[in-house]
């Protein structure tokens, strides 16, 4: 198991949690209220802002006091480190788009592009030259070399306060969180949405993933100008493409 590491201390538990959150909980409107502000942070800040537009794209300069919040949020999103993230997704993803190198891609099976390329990863092969300036940050490279015990320390502390508290606003939105980008590389690469430009790849626009992706599912119009913030309008000028991740701005932005 080439990815060990990563599926048996961070995937498997969180997956795992969800699945016994059933015969440990009751539903209530307190766990719902949990899951809506994991949702936001998690899967909005941690994986959409975090690990896709600040680490990934350098989309958007954040201000002190959301640096170290996003990047908290981005690591118990629990899919991966922001170095090892932003490096497979500018060095292979991108460059590579829908071709063999691409492990994201569908073309090489859909039960594969959603999650079965985390089964065949190999991160010792990740070329980190890709996220070369993301390695400069001392603070950046100790969050890469101690992911699994923050996580951990998070989940644990959290779980003395409740474990309700535990399930709803951190595991749960994680797992929703990696399953949702399963998603995006399986269906906004195929024949599902249409498209605004004419990229050298199958990306495409699925409306229902745009909304309530965080945007993500406004692919072709990323894949045409990713290093722009805003997915949707900003980038097709089409007012019904929304990007939810521009409600963050002007909380997040350093103005200089």
């Amino acid at each position: 198991m080439k990815n060990y590491r990563y599926i048996l201390f961070v995937m498997l538990p969180v997956h795992l949690g969800v699945l016994a959150s059933p015969f440990l909980t009751d539903l209530s409107w307190l766990n719902f209220v949990y899951f809506l502000i994991g949702w936001v942070f998690i899967g909005g800040l941690g994986i959409n802002v975090g690990l896709h537009r600040w680490a990934s794209h350098k989309s958007i300069k954040l201000n002190f006091i959301a640096t170290p919040i996003v990047t908290f949020c981005s690591i118990i999103a629990a899919q991966g480190q922001p170095i090892w993230w932003a490096a497979i997704h500018r060095g292979i993803h991108h460059r590579h788009t829908d071709t063999e190198i691409d492990e994201h891609s569908p073309i090489h099976g859909r039960v594969h592009s959603f999650i079965g390329w985390i089964f065949k990863h190999d991160p010792d092969k990740v070329n980190y030259k890709y996220s070369a300036d993301l390695m400069r940050e001392p603070w950046i490279v100790g969050t890469h070399k101690y992911y699994e015990i923050i996580i951990w320390t998070t989940w644990i502390l959290a779980a003395f306060i409740s474990i309700d508290l535990l399930l709803y606003m951190f595991m749960l939105p994680a797992v929703i969180g990696l399953h949702t980008e399963g998603f995006v590389n399986t269906v906004c690469h195929s024949t599902l949405g249409y498209r605004n430009f004419e990229t050298k790849d199958f990306s495409r626009n699925v409306p229902l993933v745009g909304y309530l992706g965080w945007g993500n599912g406004w692919h072709n119009n990323h894949h045409a100008k990713p290093g722009n913030y805003d997915f949707g309008s900003g980038t097709s000028n089409k007012w019904w493409e929304f990007d939810p991740c521009k409600i963050f701005i002007p909380f997040i932005k350093r103005y200089e």
